[in-house]
């Protein structure tokens, strides 16, 4: 199964994997609640699509009013980790570049709400990274 989404894969896959890293000890928070960012106080991290809350939420949807949506993404993302050979970009621009959009970039969206949703899933987190070390190695991206 091919899966195909549409967006800013880099800060999407950012968004949903910062609620899993560890609480930011009480020394470097922002005592007002917000975090200085360009002129700016943002609650929470700059730029993120979820806070802690949300994710709860949308896990809690994906359980319920989701469902469907929630089983389609499943669906993909246990695809991606049955053949990641399918789905992990190549080391080589040249091919990378030939199939970025089709294919790469597109996929990145769903593994990237699979991993938010579906945290605890063996395997998956490493095949984002991996996934996410690939995409960094191109010059072009």
């Amino acid at each position: 199964m091919r899966t195909h989404t549409r967006g800013a894969p880099t800060v999407f896959f950012i968004s949903l994997l910062w609620p899993l890293l560890p609480p930011v000890p009480a020394a470097e928070v922002d005592p007002t609640g917000g975090i200085p960012f360009m002129g700016g106080n943002y609650d929470g991290h700059p730029m993120l699509y979820f806070g802690r809350g949300d994710v709860e939420e949308l896990q809690y949807a994906a359980a319920g009013s989701h469902r469907e949506m929630a089983r389609r993404i499943r669906e993909a993302g246990e695809a991606m980790l049955e053949h990641p050979e399918e789905y992990l970009p190549p080391w080589s621009p040249a091919e990378f570049s030939a199939r970025w959009n089709e294919i790469y970039g597109n996929n990145l969206g769903v593994l990237s709400m699979f991993c938010l949703l579906y945290p605890h899933r063996a395997g998956a987190l490493d095949l984002a990274k991996d996934y996410m070390e690939r995409m960094a190695a191109q010059p072009s991206w």
